[in-house]
This record gives C-alpha cells, sequence and structure tokens, in this order.
C-alpha cells in the first residue's frame, strides 16, 4: 500500500513537471510569435528549469531570442549548446544554428571593433587537435589496439606452441604484429591521456557580458587589464572566491566575476544578463 503510494506520488510529480514544462515551451513560443521576445526567454527560461535532460531546440530557440534583443553573449551560448553531441541537434537544427551563430559572430565582430574589445572564437588548430585526440574516438583505437596486443601474443605463443618452438613465417607475423599495435596502444593512450586533462582542466566557457570585463587579479576594486566581447570562447583556467581566470586563444589572461561566463561542460545554467543590464540601465532623464 505504501509503496502504490509513493509510486502514485511520484508519476504525478513527473506528470506535473511534464505539464509546466509544455505550458512554459508553449508560452514561449506564443511570445515569440507576437514578438515579445523578453517574454519568450522568461518562459522558455522557465521550460529550462523544469527540462530533465537536454534539448538542442529549446537551446535553439532561447538563442534566437537573445540574438533577436542583440544580446550576443547568451545567444552564442545557447547555439553552442544546440550544436553540442550530448543534445542529439537533428540536421537540420544544427544547420540552423550554425547559420544564426556565424551571424552573431558577425555582429560581435564589428561591436568588438567599434568598442575596443578582445574578441576570440574557436582556438587554433593545435588546440583543435587536442581536442580530437582527448575525444572517445583516441580511447577507442587505444583500447582496440591492446586487445589486439593480447591476442596477437596469445596467437603467437599458440603457433609456436603448435610447432615445437620453432619461429615460422605466421608466428614472426604475428609478433611484428603485436609489436605494432602496442606502439599504437601504448602512443594513443598517452597522448589520449594528456590531451584529456588537457581539455577538462581548462574547460571552455563563452562570455555572457557585453563587454566582459578582465582584471589582474580577483577584486572589483583591482586594476581592469582589458574587456573581451560578448560572446567570446575562452578556457577557464581557475575559479576563486566567485571570480575566474581566462585566456584568450592568444594567451591573453584575467580576471571576471564568476557570473560573466558559462561553461559549456556543465549544464545549463540561467543567463543572469538581463537582469544586471536592467540593474546598470540610468533611468530616462537622469542624465
Amino acid at each position: 500500500m505504501a509503496l502504490g503510494l509513493v509510486l502514485t506520488l511520484a508519476a504525478s510529480h513527473g506528470v506535473a513537471r511534464a505539464d509546466i514544462l509544455d505550458q512554459a515551451y508553449a508560452a514561449g513560443s506564443e511570445a515569440a510569435a507576437a514578438g515579445d521576445w523578453e517574454a519568450a526567454i522568461e518562459h522558455w527560461t522557465e521550460a529550462a528549469e523544469y527540462l530533465p535532460g537536454r534539448s538542442a531546440q529549446l537551446d535553439y530557440d532561447l538563442g534566437t531570442a537573445h540574438a533577436q534583443l542583440g544580446e550576443l553573449g547568451p545567444a552564442t551560448y545557447y547555439f553552442e549548446r544546440a550544436l553540442q553531441p550530448e543534445a542529439r541537434p537533428s540536421s537540420e537544427l544544427a544547420k540552423l544554428a550554425r547559420r544564426n551563430l556565424s551571424v552573431v559572430r558577425r555582429q560581435a565582430e564589428v561591436e568588438a571593433e567599434v568598442e575596443g574589445r578582445q574578441v576570440a572564437w574557436r582556438e587554433g588548430w593545435w588546440n583543435l587537435v587536442v581536442e580530437i585526440l582527448a575525444g572517445q574516438a583516441v580511447a577507442w583505437v587505444a583500447l582496440v589496439s591492446a586487445w589486439l596486443v593480447v591476442l596477437g601474443v596469445g596467437g603467437r605463443w599458440w603457433l609456436r606452441r603448435r610447432d615445437g618452438g620453432a619461429s615460422t613465417p605466421r608466428a614472426r607475423t604475428l609478433g611484428a604484429a603485436s609489436i605494432a599495435f602496442a606502439v599504437l596502444a601504448a602512443l594513443g593512450g598517452i597522448l589520449h591521456g594528456l590531451a584529456y586533462d588537457a581539455v577538462h582542466g581548462t574547460p571552455e566557457a563563452i562570455t555572457l557580458e557585453a563587454g566582459t570585463q578582465l582584471r589582474e587579479r580577483p577584486g572589483a576594486h583591482l586594476p581592469l587589464a582589458f574587456a573581451v566581447q560578448g560572446g567570446s570562447r575562452v578556457r577557464v583556467l581557475e575559479e576563486r572566491s566567485g571570480w575566474v581566470r581566462l585566456r584568450l586563444p592568444s594567451g591573453l589572461e584575467g580576471w571576471t566575476r564568476r557570473e560573466s561566463v558559462a561553461r559549456l561542460d556543465q549544464p545549463w545554467v540561467r543567463t543572469p544578463v538581463r537582469a544586471e543590464a536592467d540593474a546598470e540601465t540610468p533611468p530616462a532623464g537622469s542624465r
């Protein structure tokens, strides 16, 4: 009886969450159709908070809404999320997200040039090589090679035993193949391990604020080093007391507030840009 009650309550809770999610998404879609992008973001953000997993469509919609409002940092963040393999975007949605991301980046480049800010997109060719080495494909190659070494050594031992210890051409071939696979397994494993540590030790993030201010050390009272354009792709080197140390692909480094960036390797986060922008915007006639 008690178990049945618990299961009923759990099922009811799941249905209620699904209903809220559907209602919030539908309300966001209606607001977007009416051109009220701020309301659309609020509704879709509520839907994202109730979403149990990932949705490339919802990330794409949020990116489009932020782009319509000229909020290039959050727009870039959501388009990047929509393109992540974990979101499982369809080929059509991925094409649309890449196109919109390209438009947003062009706008950000113009804005950065006008405002004198640093801007950074994807890193250079060496960083792309590191990302490939850190991927699952290289790990699987190393693992399969290791198993082939085991099979090759075992097969060579069996052949030599069958032939009375004589080194036959087939046994020599298996020995040479085992050595080659051993080198491949060792090299692949080492490179994958080093690349994995490099990638996950310094995760990628997107700057959210239009002009993300980077300082020489953590602290709002410390000197400003430079400003980074919203939507730039950076790496997080360190976190300390609500501040993060970032590195641009060019090698420039600086500290900014934790809420000024959103990491791409972490679950969805509510972008705080609008609330801060509203608070910092002076009322009409105050100047």
